[in-house]
C-alpha cells in the first residue's frame, strides 16, 4: 500500500472541543488525468469530497474583448504581438468549488491508460475526520466580547476596574451560567487570537497530520448575545441617623446591562432588554460572605453584582426560550422537572401550568403564546445538575402532566408602614447601631 498525502484545507479554525476523537472516512473514487499522479491527485480530490462535502458558489461575470493598441512585429522567427491595455471579458457564469480535507493514505486499485494517451485510475483512500464531542441537539451560542460605556473603568468602593476587565468577568460568568444550563452549546469567541495561534501551531511542520484534521470544525453560532456595560458601581454615602443624631455610612450598588440575543442565521433580535440592579446597604451586605465595614472586599461585591446580572440574563432568556418542564410523575408522586443545576435551588417554590388558547397579536398575526392556569404548586426536595425533584405542595395530582410549564412562584412584597428605624436588633436580643 503506497502512502501520498495530500492536503485539502481551504480557511481553517482550531475546534474549541475539549473531547473529541480523530477517525478516518473511506472512500474508493475514480480519477482521469493527462497523467498517471494526475488521475492519482484528481481521485483523492474526489474522495476528499465524497466524505467530507463540496462547497460551491455561483458568480455572475461578463467577458469581453478591448484593446487600446495593438502592435504586431513580423520576424523570422514568427510574430510578436503586443498590447498597451487588455481586457479580457466574457458572458456566462462560473462555479466556484472549494473542498477542505486531510488523506491518512490511498491504495491504487486499478489503472490503465486509455486510448487517448490519459490515464484512469481507480483507489481507495482513508480521508482523516476529527469527530467532535456529541453535542446532541443543543443549539449553539456565541457569547460576543461584551462593551463597555464608560472606557475610563467602574468603581467599587475605592476599587477601580477597568472596561476591559469588568466586560470580561460578566462574558465568563454568561458563559458558565448558559453551560450550566444544558440548553446551549456554548461557543468561546473571546479568545480567536489565542485560537489562531494554536491553529498556525497545527498547521506547521512540527505537528502530525492527525493533528492537523482537528482543523476546520469551528461550529458556527444559532445564537449570538451582545451587550453593554452602562453602568456599574458601590458608592458609599453619608447620611444622618435619626436614632443617633450622627453620620453613617449608607451603601448604594448599581449594575445596568443592556443586552440583545439574536438569531445569527437571520441576525433577527429574538430578545431585547435590560438588567437593571440597584441594592442599598442591606442588599450590599448580602454580596459579601462576612460584612465588615472597615475592611469590605470590594472585588467580591463586584463580583457577586456581576453574577447577579448575568443570573438575570441567563433565567429570562431560559424562560423565554426552554420554560421549566414536568419530565416525570412516579408512581410515589415524587415530580421530576426537566432542569437542574444552578438555576434551581433546593427548596425553591414552583407553580405548575396547563396551556390552552393561543393568543395571537392583531398587528402581526404573531403568536403571543398561550393562556395559562396554575393547577399546582410544587417544592423542590432534591437538584441534580440537569434534572430536580419536587413534591407537591397544593392541588391535584391527577392534573400534573409530562410537558407542563413550572415557573418561580412570585411572593408579593410586603407592605411598609411607617418609617424604617436605622436600629438592627440582634439575635441576644441587643441592638446593632448602624456605624457598626
Amino acid at each position: 500500500m503506497r502512502k501520498l498525502c495530500i492536503i485539502f484545507i481551504i480557511a481553517a479554525l482550531v475546534c474549541p472541543a475539549a473531547l473529541a476523537a480523530t477517525k478516518t472516512i473511506v472512500r474508493q473514487t475514480k480519477g482521469h488525468g493527462s497523467t498517471r499522479d494526475e488521475a492519482i491527485k484528481k481521485a483523492l480530490a474526489r474522495a476528499v469530497a465524497q466524505a467530507k462535502g463540496l462547497r460551491i458558489s455561483s458568480q455572475d461575470y461578463e467577458f469581453g474583448f478591448q484593446s487600446a493598441t495593438a502592435d504586431i512585429d513580423r520576424k523570422d522567427g514568427g510574430k510578436k504581438v503586443e498590447f498597451d491595455a487588455v481586457s479580457v471579458q466574457t458572458g456566462g457564469s462560473a462555479l466556484k468549488t472549494e473542498m477542505e480535507g486531510l488523506v491518512k493514505t490511498h491504495e491504487v486499485l486499478s489503472e490503465k491508460k486509455l486510448d487517448d494517451g490519459t490515464y484512469e485510475v481507480t483507489l481507495k483512500a482513508w480521508i482523516y475526520d476529527y469527530e467532535s464531542d456529541d453535542q446532541g441537539d443543543r443549539e449553539t451560542l456565541a457569547i460576543m466580547p461584551l462593551k463597555a460605556l464608560h472606557q475610563d473603568g467602574y468603581r467599587f468602593g475605592n476599587l477601580t476596574m477597568s472596561a476591559e476587565e469588568l466586560t470580561r468577568m460578566v462574558a465568563q460568568k454568561l458563559s458558565v451560567r448558559f453551560s450550566e444550563t444544558g440548553k446551549f452549546a456554548v461557543l468561546d469567541r473571546e479568545y480567536t487570537s489565542d485560537f489562531a495561534h494554536n491553529r498556525n501551531i497545527a498547521l506547521s511542520g512540527d505537528s502530525s497530520f492527525e493533528e492537523q484534521a482537528k482543523l476546520g470544525k469551528v461550529l458556527g453560532a444559532d445564537y449570538m448575545l451582545v451587550g453593554t456595560i452602562s453602568d456599574a458601581r458601590l458608592e458609599i454615602k453619608e447620611k444622618t441617623s435619626s436614632a443617633i443624631g450622627r453620620a453613617v455610612n449608607r451603601y448604594e450598588a448599581d449594575f445596568v446591562f443592556e443586552y440583545r440575543f439574536i438569531a445569527a442565521p437571520t441576525r433577527q433580535v429574538k430578545l431585547a432588554d435590560t438588567v437593571n440592579l440597584s441594592l442599598e446597604t442591606d442588599g450590599v451586605k448580602k454580596l459579601v460572605k462576612k460584612w465588615r465595614p472597615k475592611d469590605l472586599d470590594y472585588r467580591e461585591i463586584a463580583d457577586n453584582l456581576a453574577t447577579m446580572a448575568a443570573d438575570k440574563v441567563v433565567e429570562t432568556i431560559i424562560d423565554r426560550l426552554y420554560a421549566v418542564r414536568i419530565a416525570r410523575i412516579r408512581k410515589n408522586g415524587q415530580i421530576i422537572i426537566n432542569q437542574g443545576g444552578k438555576r434551581i435551588r433546593k427548596g425553591q417554590i414552583l407553580e405548575v401550568f396547563t396551556e390552552s388558547e393561543e393568543l395571537i397579536d392583531i398587528d402581526t398575526n404573531e403568536s403571543l403564546g398561550k393562556t395559562e392556569t396554575v393547577v399546582a404548586t410544587i417544592k423542590i426536595d432534591r437538584v441534580t445538575p440537569k434534572v430536580s425533584y419536587a413534591k407537591l405542595l397544593k392541588g391535584d395530582l391527577s392534573k400534573i402532566s409530562k410537558g407542563l410549564i413550572c415557573r418561580r412562584k412570585k411572593t408579593p412584597a410586603k407592605a411598609i408602614k411607617g418609617s424604617t428605624s436605622d436600629i438592627e436588633r440582634t439575635e441576644k436580643g441587643g441592638v446593632r447601631l448602624p456605624f457598626d
